[in-house]
């Protein structure tokens, strides 16, 4: 560490530190700057409301708390809470005007955050001359509670992020930043946020192009049309039984932060938690004053396109995943129960042909054959593709018709040890799981006996590639503006005639139409609900 450096932000004066990167790059690091009032008390499941001022230097060394959750994996172990609408930001330098890279962290709704310790931005500061942000929102009913009514219509946690992307135009100028360049890019549900972001129109003029890795608005778990039901039952669990908006908001704001998540977590089976079937999500918030999702249905949200360029991608193989815990009775139960995995688009559309939906959907992956661990790679085919995949090839079929660029990738890079392999116990699954290219951006802290910074690996090649990819997006909108020793080919965004993509291996790969008869047997199982006679 060394001298801290002052800059003054429309709410006061911060003090903030040089540090190094782990490559030895000196970047300013400010931590736990507020962009929105604490949402305590009356505020808890109001949309955010804006920071207070305050007078001195307020020192911004140490991140914020994170938002109430349950610790991944660790079952009872609540941290965080309500008071937790906190950014950070790495520069470095306070002159100029850098393109802005804002971070939206994953964690399917429920986790996560947007700290150093998981997202450190040291690769960024390292490679290229930008801005980067890391800012929390709020997680599961503290952020998503929608009781079809004004006093909590849903998608606080989404306009939490609205309120620091608002934060950012006001003042990243004074850290360097250039509020006219701003990319938001996500993992996971941090890349569905962002292409919640990308069409909403609260989200409007506050960043010029966006970058959205595993996650998409369709995919199954990151939407709810269930909203009331499942509050209704919190309340129940937490002794109160009412049906009125008003008097269950009010009880709620009295309930212990620990206790709110712990019941939210209790609602959920074993099964719910493994396929990712959390009950406070986004949702159509058409009860708010001002709407989020501002159309009647999911799909109308998404078929409006993008306007702003925008990245777009997935791993080789996202549904290693789901191996997590699998066993034999979990095979067998989705060998006897198969209709569960019709998606449920498909499932409102058509009721009446589940069944056959079902049958085609099971005769393309496991053909005749039993679902056992001897089909393992079937099934980590099946998951991915339901879960992750399908959603956001539907969202490039959209943007086929549009006119600004999307970029599509698959990265298929398996290096010798995974950050996201390693949590799971899954090193032996061959191919690259969900958010495996996470680590290839962010030098992880918590995770750093993981991480191989040998200059002359593959890794750190592939690290490169990435990063220059990444930010020479952020800086033009163009992911290969040039092609060099390191950049060894153009990437294309898809147009009205091509689905151009990018392999992202040990070497990068163009290519065209990825996985193209896949999507052509999907079109044929969505045709059957389209024949709904």
């Amino acid at each position: 560490m060394s001298d801290p450096v002052v800059v003054v932000v429309e709410q006061g004066a911060l003090r903030g530190v040089v540090i190094r990167s782990v490559l030895g790059t000196p970047f300013i690091a400010f931590r736990g700057i507020p962009y929105a009032a604490p949402p305590v008390g009356d505020l808890r499941f109001r949309d955010p409301q804006p920071a207070e001022p305050w007078t001195g230097i307020r020192d911004a060394l140490k991140e914020g708390p994170v938002c109430g959750q349950e610790i991944y994996m660790s079952e009872g172990s609540i941290i965080g809470g309500d008071d937790c609408l906190y950014l950070n930001v790495a520069t470095k330098s306070l002159t100029g005007s850098r393109p802005v890279m804002v971070w939206i962290h994953g964690g399917a709704f429920v986790g996560g955050d947007g700290g150093f310790r998981s997202f450190g931005p040291d690769y960024l500061m390292e490679s290229t001359d930008i801005v980067y942000v890391g800012i929390n929102y709020r997680l599961g009913i503290l952020g998503f509670l929608n009781l079809d009514d004004e006093v909590a219509p849903g998608n606080m946690g989404l306009k939490d992020q609205v309120a620091a992307l608002q934060w950012v135009k006001e003042n990243i100028s004074q850290f360097g930043g250039d509020p006219n360049n701003v990319t938001i890019f996500g993992g996971s549900a941090g890349a569905a946020s962002v292409h919640y972001l990308l069409l909403s129109p609260l989200a409007k003029g506050l960043f010029h192009k966006g970058i959205a890795g595993g996650g998409v608005v369709l995919n199954p778990w990151a939407n709810t049309e269930e909203t009331v039901s499942h509050a209704r039952r919190l309340v129940s669990m937490l002794g109160k039984d009412s049906t009125d908006p008003k008097e269950i908001v009010e009880f709620l704001r009295t309930v212990p932060l620990s206790e709110l998540v712990t019941a939210q977590q209790r609602m959920l089976t074993v099964e719910d938690k493994h396929f990712l079937r959390y009950h406070f999500l986004p949702t159509i918030d058409n009860k708010s004053i001002r709407p989020f999702v501002h159309t009647d249905s999911f799909e109308e949200f998404v078929n409006q396109g993008i306007d702003v360029p925008v990245i777009i991608g997935h791993t080789s193989h996202e549904g290693i995943f789901f191996l997590h815990e699998i066993n034999d009775e979990r095979y067998a139960k989705l060998d006897g129960n198969f209709e569960s995995m019709v998606p449920k688009d498909l499932a409102r559309k058509s009721p009446s042909k589940v069944k056959e939906i079902a049958r085609a959907i099971r005769d393309y992956y496991f053909g005749d054959e039993k679902i056992s661990a001897d089909l393992v790679d079937d099934y980590i085919q099946l998951t991915g593709d339901y879960y992750f995949v399908r959603g956001i090839q539907k969202v490039v079929d959209v943007q086929m018709k549009k006119k600004s660029p999307m970029y599509l990738y698959r990265f298929s890079f398996s290096g010798e040890s995974s950050l996201y392999k390693s949590m799971f116990g899954l090193e032996s699954a061959k191919g690259v799981t969900h958010s495996g290219e996470i680590e290839y951006l962010f030098y992880a802290t918590v995770f750093k006996e993981h991480v191989k910074l040998d200059p002359d690996s593959i890794e750190e090649l592939v690290r490169r590639r990435f990063v220059r990819m990444w930010t020479d997006f952020a800086k033009t909108g163009n992911p290969t503006p040039i092609v060099d020793d390191l950049i060894t080919v153009e990437w294309k965004p898809v147009n009205g005639s091509a689905k151009n993509y990018l392999d992202i291996g040990a070497e990068l790969v163009a290519g065209k139409n990825l996985d193209e008869d896949k999507w052509q047997a999907w079109k044929r199982i969505e045709a059957i609900a389209d024949n709904n006679q």
